[in-house]
């Protein structure tokens, strides 16, 4: 942990600009204000960046938007990474803070699977400093300096992991944490139904009243089945967090 907050000092120190990449799902929980006062403590420009807004509603965008005005005054830009949306907008923030000045150095914070490569690959452009992308916690290692452009240069950290403890399915929720990572597949697979109950009986059309219930609607869904015709729950447990981790819900 030591070397790691020495390498958020060493990348705020280095860049002009930091951008906070957040999950649109859970755009408070993906925040880290402690480093953000740090960040405006040293005088650098902080703009937020809400990743994956293409898996929210246009009310719970605007719902965090509110939420985050309430209580920062920087920049908020609603991105895409995915569907290519709002990477204009960010592009234009770059622009406003490079001005006239020769170089500018961007440094990119964000949890694990926030998508700070896929915006990184956004922000280049195609066949310019291409980084591989990764739904796996903790894909990138130490920091890395990417040009993006003529005189624009983006420095990339490790997926920042929350000062306070959280346990692991917290951290999964988060992108901290792997689905094989999790000692309880199944109750991790039902928290997440707690979370997001509505919108995993959308996905996969099934209903249910209760966790359990919607657990094996989708086993049932997905023929998920264990000898005599009982649902595999372990099975649609992994299945089910897997396919949170692959951005599919």
């Amino acid at each position: 942990m030591a070397g790691f907050i020495k390498q958020i000092h060493t990348l705020i120190n280095e860049a002009d600009i930091i951008l906070e990449i957040l999950d649109a799902r859970f755009p408070q929980r993906t925040r880290n204000e402690r480093i953000e006062k740090i960040i405006i403590s040293k005088g650098k420009k902080l703009v937020i960046a809400i990743n994956k807004s293409d898996l929210v509603t246009k009310k719970e965008i605007n719902d965090a938007k509110a939420e985050l005005i309430k209580t920062t005054s920087v920049r908020v830009v609603f991105v895409s990474a995915k569907e290519k949306n709002g990477i204009k907008l960010l592009k234009r923030e770059i622009s406003i803070a490079k001005g006239k000045n020769k170089d500018l150095v961007i440094g990119l914070l964000g949890y694990p699977n926030a998508g700070k490569s896929t915006i990184i690959n956004g922000l280049s452009g195609k066949g310019k400093g291409k980084v591989r992308t990764s739904s796996k916690a903790g894909y990138t290692r130490g920091l890395q300096r990417i040009k993006i452009s003529e005189g624009i240069y983006l420095i990339d950290a490790p997926g920042i992991i929350p000062y306070e403890e959280r346990d692991d399915f917290e951290l999964f929720l988060l992108g901290a944490r792997n689905a094989n990572q999790l000692q309880d597949i199944e109750g991790a697979a039902l928290k997440l139904i707690q979370e997001m109950g509505e919108k995993i009986k959308k996905t996969f059309n099934v209903d249910g009243d209760d966790e359990d219930e919607i657990l094996d609607a989708i086993g049932k869904n997905k023929c998920f089945l264990k000898s005599g015709g009982k649902i595999d729950t372990a099975k649609t447990g992994r299945f089910l967090l897997e396919e949170y981790q692959k951005n599919n819900i």
